[in-house]
């Protein structure tokens, strides 16, 4: 594939997906570093319409750089902003500009931001697409006695949690000491 800008070989690919309908933009390596996109402070776009020939300079962080970059979109060009948008403004993450509305279109996050971001938002609709947010099929034969050593641990934690709550010391006392010997046993236990 060729550069977008100056017909090299491009080496560096962006698909943004917007509205629904992706835009692929392809750059070679001396285009990349001039629009910004290898900058290692953080992730800039810059401008990537090759046809806008603007007295800025692409991927600047200088004040009178531009806000926005161009994208071509079909036979019309959109701008879109450099950065997302404020931090805290409700439901969109701060890292990317992502919408959750844009997962539930496009089937995946805009950036790494987005898993802690949404968090509860993605626990809620997991729960409602599957039988719950724990993995419940099978388990590799190499890894099925750590998995149910994993599983007694959690149901002992949260027995030893309700007898707290019931204020069963006695009860959450023995639990407590039966996971921490389970732990040991665990610890001992040499890998292989």
């Amino acid at each position: 594939m060729q550069c977008d800008f100056c017909d090299s070989k491009a080496t560096v690919f962006f698909t943004q997906i917007i509205d629904g309908q992706s835009k692929k933009t392809c750059l070679c390596e001396s285009c990349a570093t001039e629009q910004g996109v290898t900058d290692p402070e953080g992730f800039l776009l810059g401008k990537l319409d090759p046809k806008d020939d603007a007295s800025s300079t692409p991927g600047s962080l200088s004040e009178n750089a531009p806000s926005k970059f161009k994208v071509p979109m079909g036979d019309e060009t959109i701008e879109l902003p450099l950065q997302g948008p404020p931090l805290g403004h409700a439901g969109i993450c701060p890292g990317c500009g992502f919408a959750f509305d844009d997962l539930k279109k496009t089937g995946r996050l805009g950036c790494s931001q987005c898993y802690q971001f949404f968090r509860e938002q993605i626990i809620h609709n997991l729960g409602g697409m599957h039988k719950g947010t724990r993995h419940t099929g099978r388990v590799p034969k190499g890894m099925l006695e750590a998995f149910e050593r994993s599983q007694q641990l959690e149901k002992l934690q949260q027995e030893m949690e309700e007898a707290i709550r019931s204020e069963d010391y006695e009860k959450a006392a023995a639990l407590r000491d039966t996971m921490n010997k389970l732990n040991e046993e665990t610890s001992l236990t040499p890998e292989s």
